[in-house]
C-alpha cells in the first residue's frame, strides 16, 4: 500500500473517531444532564421520593425492554439513519417539551411521558452505535475506540449529574429544555459525517423478517463458547455491583459509620475516576497481557475488593479520615477493575459477532444484562434488613470468584 493510500485511511479513522466521540458525547451528556435535573425539578414540584423514584424508572425499564428491539432495527435498517434520526427525534421531542412548557408549564404527566420516549430513542441510538463501532475504525483500533467510548461514559456519569445540577440551580427550566434541544440537533449534524462503512467486514443479509432474526440472534449467542463466557462475566460483573457494592457500601457509610453525607459524595466520585483511570491504562496493560488473563485477573479482582467492603466493620473506630481513605480506594480500584473488564469484552464482541448480527445480539446482551442489576439491589435491599450486611459482600465476592477461577483451571475460549 502507498504511503498516500496509507495517510488517506488514518484520515478517515481519525475523522471517524473524532466525529464518533463529538456526537456520542453532545448526546450523552444531553440525555444525562436531562435525567437528573429534571428528577430535581420532579421532586421540587411534587415534594415526592415516590415520583421521583418513578422518574428514574421511567427512564431505565423502556431500556430493558427496548434494547433486542433496537438490535434488530440495527441489523435491519442503516445505522447512520438511525443514530442520525433518534439524535434528531430527541431534537424534535425537546422541542416540542420547550412549546409546552412556554404554553401552560409542565405536568407530571407530560414530564413521565418525554422521560419514557427519551428512554426509548437513547437506547435505539446506543445500541446502534455499539453496532456501528466496528466498521467505523480498522480491528487493530477497535480497542481504542472503544476505550474513547468508555471515557465518554465515565466522563459523563462524572460531570452529567453535577452540570445538572447546576444549570437546574442557575438558569430556568425552559432555557435549559432549549439548551437540551440544541444539543441533540448538533449532535445528529455532526453523526450525518461519520463513515458507517471504512471498514465492512461483512456481507449484509437479505432483509431478514423481524422475530426470526431475534431467534438468529439468541441462537448465535447460545451456541458461541466465546460469547457466552463473556456474557457470563458480564452477569457476574453487574450481579456482583449490585448485590455486594451498590446497597451495603452506602448502608456501611451512611447508617452504621454515620460518615458525613459530604464525604459519601467524594467517595461516589471516585468510582467514575477508577473508570477514567482504567480506560486510560488499558491499551497499555494488554501490550504484554492476553485478553483473557486480564479478564480473569481483573474479574478475581472485582471480587475481591467487593468481598471487603464491610471490612472497616471489624475495626476499632480509625476515624472520619481514614474511613474516607479506605472507600475512597476502594472505589478507584473497583472503577479500574470493571474497565478492564467492558472494554475488552465489548472488542472481543465486535471481532466475535457477524456485522449482520451485531446489533440483535448486543441488544439481547444489554438487556439480559441490565435485568441482573435491578434483581440484585432487590434480593441485596432484602437481606441488609435480615443478615449482618458484612456478609452480604462476603458472599456476593465468594459467589462472583467461582466462574472466573473456572475459566482460569480449565481451557477457556477467551482469546489471547
Amino acid at each position: 500500500m502507498s504511503e498516500l493510500a496509507t495517510k488517506y485511511i488514518e484520515k478517515g479513522e481519525l475523522k471517524n473517531i473524532v466525529l464518533f466521540s463529538t456526537g456520542k458525547s453532545v448526546s450523552m451528556f444531553a440525555s444525562s444532564i436531562y435525567s437528573f435535573a429534571i428528577g430535581l425539578y420532579v421532586l421540587n414540584l411534587t415534594g415526592s421520593a415516590l415520583n421521583y423514584a418513578t422518574t428514574i424508572m421511567l427512564h431505565i425499564l423502556p431500556m430493558i425492554i427496548m434494547s433486542p428491539i433496537a438490535g434488530v432495527l440495527a441489523d435491519k435498517i442503516s445505522k447512520r439513519n438511525l443514530i442520525v434520526g433518534m439524535d434528531l427525534a430527541n431534537g424534535v421531542l425537546f422541542l416540542g417539551l420547550y412549546r409546552i412548557s412556554l404554553s401552560g408549564g409542565l405536568n407530571l404527566t407530560t414530564i413521565y411521558l418525554t422521560t419514557i420516549l427519551l428512554s426509548i430513542f437513547s437506547s435505539i441510538f446506543n445500541i446502534a452505535f455499539e453496532a456501528a463501532k466496528p466498521n467505523l475504525v480498522k480491528p487493530g483500533k477497535r480497542l481504542k475506540l472503544n476505550s474513547i467510548g468508555k471515557l465518554i461514559d465515565s466522563s459523563t456519569s462524572i460531570l452529567g449529574p453535577a452540570l445538572g445540577g447546576v444549570m437546574f440551580a442557575v438558569i430556568d427550566i425552559q432555557l435549559f429544555i432549549l439548551i437540551n434541544c440544541v444539543s441533540f440537533f448538533a449532535s445528529a449534524v455532526s453523526e450525518i459525517f461519520i463513515n458507517y462503512e471504512f471498514h465492512s467486514d461483512q456481507a449484509k443479509d437479505s432483509n431478514p423478517p423481524f422475530v426470526p432474526h431475534m431467534a438468529r440472534g439468541a441462537k448465535y449467542m447460545l451456541h458461541s463458547k466465546v460469547l457466552k463466557e463473556v456474557f457470563m462475566l458480564f452477569v457476574i460483573l453487574n450481579f456482583l455491583l449490585g448485590f455486594s457494592v451498590n446497597v451495603p457500601m452506602p448502608y456501611i457509610i451512611n447508617e452504621l459509620l454515620k460518615l458525613p453525607p459530604e464525604l459519601f459524595g467524594l467517595i461516589n466520585a471516585m468510582f467514575p475516576i477508577g473508570l477514567i483511570i482504567g480506560t486510560l491504562t488499558i491499551e497499555k496493560v494488554l501490550v504484554r497481557n492476553s485478553y483473557s488473563r486480564i479478564l480473569i485477573f481483573a474479574t478475581c479482582l472485582l471480587s475481591l475488593l467487593a468481598s471487603i467492603v464491610g471490612f472497616p466493620l471489624l475495626v476499632e473506630s480509625s476515624g472520619i479520615l481514614m474511613y474516607g481513605l479506605y472507600f475512597s480506594a476502594l472505589s478507584i480500584l473497583m472503577g479500574i477493575a470493571i474497565s478492564y473488564v467492558d472494554i475488552p469484552i465489548i472488542t472481543i464482541m465486535q471481532d466475535e459477532i457477524p456485522s449482520n448480527l451485531r446489533g440483535v445480539v448486543f441488544g439481547l446482551t444489554m438487556s439480559l444484562v441490565k435485568i441482573v442489576l435491578p434483581i440484585s439491589l432487590l434480593v441485596s435491599g432484602y437481606l441488609v434488613n435480615h443478615v449482618p450486611v458484612i456478609l452480604i459482600s462476603v458472599m456476593g465476592g465468594a459467589l462472583a470468584i467461582i466462574y472466573p477461577l473456572h475459566l482460569l483451571v480449565k481451557k477457556n475460549s477467551l482469546p489471547d
